[in-house]
């Protein structure tokens, strides 16, 4: 089998996981759909498909997983946000490192993409997730810049940026830090699991 295809191969059973969340327990670090556990969510997953900064497809299923753990916790966050007839919008969650190989073969840049050669980054430790938010309807809700935006209005200073957008970035993280979570300085969007998990990937 060519290179090419077997990476392509190796890349799609890493997303070739099945979960019975009937069977309990299950470990915090198993590798769950987010869509199992929190059926609000809306699952945007841009390396999916070709809407991303790098204009190609990066991952081979449009599956959103996370370590169990951290799943717990979103739950948290999305009954928080039921109460506001708001939803979670999930944009990237677990990246296998293959993946991670691919988005740095398109952009070579630290600056805008985790060098691989150099750490496990932090989507592959299934423990970090890019989120936004809607309405209950789908009405995306104003935050202060597009995914993979990466200009200033990104960043956690919230500058720059209309009032209600700054608002709801504020809300969003307050309440992802609430439950556990830590922001990423450069991407508003940009949460951490402050635990992390060994994963268990079926």
């Amino acid at each position: 089998m060519p290179q090419a295809a077997a990476n392509d191969t190796k890349l799609k059973n890493m997303y070739n996981t099945k979960n019975d969340n009937t069977k309990l327990p299950v470990p915090d670090g198993q590798l769950v759909r987010i869509s199992d556990y929190i059926p609000q969510a809306v699952i945007d997953l841009r390396y999916a498909t070709e809407n991303n900064f790098t204009g190609k497809r990066i991952y081979s299923s449009s599956e959103a997983l996370l370590c169990f753990g951290t799943v717990k916790k979103l739950i948290k966050v999305q009954q928080e946000l039921d109460a506001m007839g708001l939803r979670i919008v999930v944009w990237d969650a677990y990246r296998p490192m293959e993946a991670q190989f691919r988005l740095w073969e398109v952009c070579p840049d630290p600056t805008f993409v985790a060098d691989p050669r150099r750490e496990i980054t932090a989507h592959a430790r299934g423990n970090t997730v890019d989120i936004s938010l809607t309405g209950a309807d789908g009405t995306p809700v104003e935050m202060p810049s597009e995914f993979d935006d990466f200009s200033s209005r990104a960043d956690r200073s919230y500058t720059n940026i209309p009032e209600n957008a700054r608002e709801n970035a504020l809300m969003l993280e307050k309440l992802m830090e609430k439950f556990g979570f830590t922001g990423y300085f450069n991407e508003w969007w940009h949460y951490s699991d402050n635990e992390e998990y060994d994963i268990i990937v079926r």
